[in-house]
């Protein structure tokens, strides 16, 4: 940015110096480079010469900046769409925590060494087997793994 102001500070001068004579550029004992329309006394600068900047052509004519009520509208979008965003990712991460829950609970239940069983039609219960137990076990760790961080 103070390079960019430097540069258009002596483009200025240079341009005001054109029109009323030559610019001379000089550095001092302390490596500071001086400008000025007069030669420093008792040092020897040297001519500057400055080229003027073309001028834009329609092309590169900067387009009109849009109205505050454009710029309000664009923030609003912007900020309607990133808290739709974050809603999102919250309902996900609500739902991961539920089946990580359920998956954990289930989980438990199949570890302990209680008998589980469901009801069947008639009424009547009908206990797990072993293996159903270690199959149901391992789809829930896979839910678990899937959905618990």
């Amino acid at each position: 940015m103070i390079r960019r102001l430097a540069a258009l500070d002596l483009l200025l001068f240079a341009l005001n110096a054109q029109g009323q004579g030559s610019l001379y550029k000089w550095v001092d004992e302390k490596g500071v480079v001086h400008y000025s329309d007069t030669t420093p006394s008792g040092k020897a600068g040297e001519k500057f010469k400055a080229r003027p900047q073309p001028p834009l052509d329609s092309a590169q004519t900067p387009q009109r900046g849009r109205s505050w009520q454009e710029q309000l509208q664009d923030s609003n979008e912007h900020r309607f769409q990133e808290e739709k965003r974050q809603q999102e990712e919250q309902q996900k991460t609500r739902q991961a925590a539920e089946k990580c829950q359920r998956a954990r609970y289930a989980l438990d239940s199949l570890k302990r060494e209680t008998p589980l069983y469901r009801v069947n039609k008639d009424g009547e219960r009908t206990y797990m087997e072993d293996e159903e137990r270690q199959r149901l076990a391992a789809d829930w760790q896979k839910q678990a793994d899937a959905n618990c961080r």
